[in-house]
């Protein structure tokens, strides 16, 4: 297979074409055209520059023997003894170059790679930290832990893949600043020995070749980069397949907003901010399998489309930032469709009030009110919502909970959706299943007794004027920590041990204050447990913020 045949092959299999190969190399097109066709063969040089370009021996580009010139670049690649032969080499240059260095080169040469160590492990810190953190939210909903464990294998596995990233880069740079500066030196002054007369020609011929930007690395460290390569493309890989999802929510709520475009400007400008996105998306995962599969990327395209996009995306942010100035926002008690649905409770032993939907009370004194009953005042949506209620038990009082639930009529909810953005308003009472208001009416014995029951579950914020008491609810007021085997119960501050608690199982009882007051907190655990309280506590704190 002649020389020719082969250049062909190598341009190809690397994509290039015979301008590109010409721009890299010196030359004209047309000299790399009459290479190919074996009209004429290039110079010495240009060959060592097509060895270099292409990561394949002399003998095997020149020598019309080899007819597989792939093949026998595979082989090269893939011999092991050659990696190993490459490591030695480098180890017996390393060692001879600081034999014969002087003391203070040697001393220059390491601190300048310690300091690139060390601004090398400083970027590792960064880069390894924010992308581990970066994956493992994206699987928050398998839950707090199991993210945690996600985000612990990934910075584990990141750290690994940046050390050898740092290696080779550390090792690359140590070779194109000292080591192949000490070989090149070498030889000149051999070579001035030789010819004192070409002394300036032979530095300045010397000069460009250690500075030369294609130094070839090492064997053993092209193998790490492949390795380390293999990696980048598996995290690509997971990135590629988590932005799928995106993809697909863009077009879910691009098709939503164009369907709603009669409604409202408001969804032309989201329409075309979420076309944009949407196609911002699929040029990402484009990149990531032109990364993956190795093609190269028709980089004018990209970015044309890419700009095109963004234009879009920010015309689209316009056009709804301008729909939404016309708007009107209806908050919950202005609502015209507001009911105020009167509900009496009879009075009982440990007696609490209270809304999920809700935080804040009204608790008014009213002596007319029968000391056995409890009256209260739930402002609602009539049109939407039902009143519910129910009665339960915590942490052994008597909980009543009132609640807002929506009628099931999507048909009417959406009606009032869409009259509401015809008429340029938006009811924030719609968004809401909840109720709007509890106003809690009773004696004042009742009223007092309810607040210091409500106390015992909860930090509370009192503001009192004349004969109301406004009370916003906050955290809970005690947290017991890994507490499957006790209770506790409120009426007495104390915590009862279950039947089936091992005899070692203990709880440790801990006060601290709070913004709104004194909370108590329960570790509890036998003395053979191990058990990370502050991950634990962390769980509990995020549930109680959802």
């Amino acid at each position: 297979m002649k020389f020719g045949d082969k250049l062909i092959v190598l341009r190809k299999k690397n994509g290039l074409s015979q301008e590109e190969l010409a721009e890299k190399l010196g030359v004209s097109r047309q000299s790399v055209s009459k290479w190919e066709s074996n009209n004429t063969y290039p110079e010495t040089d240009k060959i060592v520059q097509i060895c270099n370009l292409f990561d394949c021996s002399m003998d095997d580009l020149i020598n019309d023997k080899v007819t597989d010139v792939e093949g026998a670049l595979r082989k090269n690649k893939n011999n092991l003894n050659e990696v190993w032969d490459s490591l030695l080499e480098f180890i017996t240059k390393t060692i001879n170059m600081f034999s014969h260095m002087k003391f203070s080169t040697g001393l220059k040469c390491v601190i300048e790679m310690a300091i690139i160590a060390f601004l090398l492990w400083l970027v590792g810190l960064g880069v390894c930290g924010i992308t581990s953190s970066i994956i493992a939210n994206l699987f928050d909903f398998l839950g707090a832990r199991a993210s945690n464990i996600i985000e612990d294998v990934l910075r584990s596995v990141f750290n690994i893949l940046w050390f050898v990233i740092a290696v080779i880069a550390l090792v690359h740079t140590f070779k194109i600043r000292y080591l192949n500066y000490y070989e090149e030196t070498e030889k000149e002054e051999k070579s001035n020995k030789k010819d004192s007369t070409n002394k300036a020609e032979v530095k300045t011929a010397e000069r460009v070749v250690i500075r030369d930007e294609k130094d070839k690395p090492f064997a053993f460290l092209s193998v790490l980069s492949k390795i380390v390569l293999f990696f980048i493309k598996f995290i690509v890989f997971w990135i590629a397949f988590s932005t799928v999802f995106a993809l697909i929510g863009l077009v879910i709520a691009f098709v939503i907003s164009l369907a709603f475009i009669p409604t409202n400007m408001i969804f032309v400008g989201s329409t075309l901010s979420l076309g944009a996105g949407a196609t911002i998306t699929v040029l990402f995962l484009l990149l990531c399998i032109y990364f993956i599969i190795s093609k190269k990327v028709n980089i004018k395209i990209f970015v044309i489309v890419f700009i095109a996009s963004l234009v879009t995306f920010g015309v689209g942010i316009g056009v709804c930032a301008l729909s939404i100035k016309n708007f009107d926002i209806i908050k919950r008690e202005d609502s015209k469709n507001i009911t105020i649905e009167k509900v009496t409770v009879p009075v009982q032993q440990d007696l609490v009030i209270m809304s999920n939907d809700l935080r804040e009370y009204n608790f008014v004194v009213d002596e007319s009110i029968p000391a056995d009953s409890i009256q209260l005042e739930v402002a609602y949506d009539h049109n939407i919502k039902e009143l519910k209620s129910k009665q339960d038990e915590e942490d052994k009082l008597n909980v009543y909970k009132v609640y807002g639930e929506f009628k099931g009529d999507y048909k009417k909810n959406y009606k009032l959706f869409i009259d509401d953005f015809k008429n340029n308003k938006i009811n924030v009472d719609h968004l809401d299943s909840g109720i709007n208001s509890l106003t809690i009416k009773a004696n004042s014995e009742n009223i007092n007794s309810l607040i210091s029951n409500l106390e015992k579950l909860y930090l509370l914020e009192k503001h009192t004027e004349e004969n109301t008491t406004k009370v916003n609810r906050h955290r809970d007021k005690v947290m017991i920590i890994n507490g499957r085997y006790v209770e506790y119960d409120a009426r007495t501050d104390e915590l009862i041990y279950k039947e089936i608690a091992p005899k070692d199982y203990k709880c440790s009882r801990t006060v601290r204050k709070d913004t709104w007051g004194e909370m108590i907190e329960y570790q509890c655990a036998s003395p053979d447990e191990d058990i990370d309280y502050e991950d634990l506590e962390e769980e509990m704190e995020e549930d109680y913020d959802e």
